[in-house]
């Protein structure tokens, strides 16, 4: 991410008991109304997403680079460039207390850090890990959001994995404000078996993005083609 703003984290999270990094590559169209779309045609966008658990807590990270051969919708850009950083402090640890069997697996301290080149939000609340049936991953954080463009709001935002056999799963988030509402979910087919990859993964898939704001009622509904390699 621009002007290296994952480095102070990284530094605090070498003691890493778990790490994970992954490279994406999406395709499809977005000509739309919202600040999300283009002015017209199709946007590629290449994702960096690194996640990592550490001996007081985790953190996750992902850079977007975005391209749209016929510019963004309100700008004449055809390049953009977003990240986020979020770093959760688990208080169970803290407390030296043991995760617990029950709904609620681990409480947390959350923090995030959401960057582009014109916007910029400091968000600050409380997170948690569910156990919820037939997910292995399920994560809910809620925030308070301070940010430069639009009123200060508070954030709900959930992460999830559903394994659906040992090639397919599912994938994705949603974040909801009193603004708006963001969900991208990812169907993922593991193709390493077939190139007889060993070392990493790789994924073939689609991923639905959608996206509501509230106050004009515009929205986009759009699918698309995705590549994904787990190293």
């Amino acid at each position: 991410m621009k002007r290296l703003l994952f480095l102070p984290p990284l530094i605090a999270a070498q003691l890493s008991a778990f790490s994970t990094t992954n490279v994406q590559y999406l395709y499809g169209n977005f000509e739309g109304p919202t600040f999300l779309d283009t002015q017209s045609g199709s946007k590629q966008t290449v994702t960096a997403e690194h996640y990592r658990t550490w001996e007081y807590g985790d953190l996750y990270a992902f850079s977007d680079y975005l391209y749209a051969p016929e510019g963004l919708r309100f700008t004449d850009k055809k390049n953009d460039l977003y990240g986020e950083i979020s770093p959760r402090i688990s208080l169970n640890k803290m407390a030296h207390l043991p995760s617990s069997q029950g709904l609620v697996k681990e409480w947390y301290g959350a923090f995030q850090y959401n960057r582009s080149d014109t916007y910029h939000a400091w968000l600050y609340g409380a997170g948690s890990d569910l156990s919820i049936p037939g997910f292995s991953v399920f994560g809910l954080n809620l925030y308070r959001k301070i940010q430069n463009i639009g009123d200060d709001t508070y954030q709900l935002s959930a992460n999830y994995t559903l394994p659906l056999n040992d090639q397919w799963h599912i994938e994705g988030f949603l974040d909801w404000t009193t603004r708006d509402f963001l969900s991208q979910n990812q169907l993922l087919f593991n193709l390493s078996p077939v190139l007889g990859i060993v070392k990493g993964k790789v994924h073939l898939g689609t991923e639905w993005h959608y996206y509501h704001e509230n106050r004009f009622h515009q929205e986009n509904d759009r699918f698309q083609a995705m590549i994904k390699y787990t190293f």
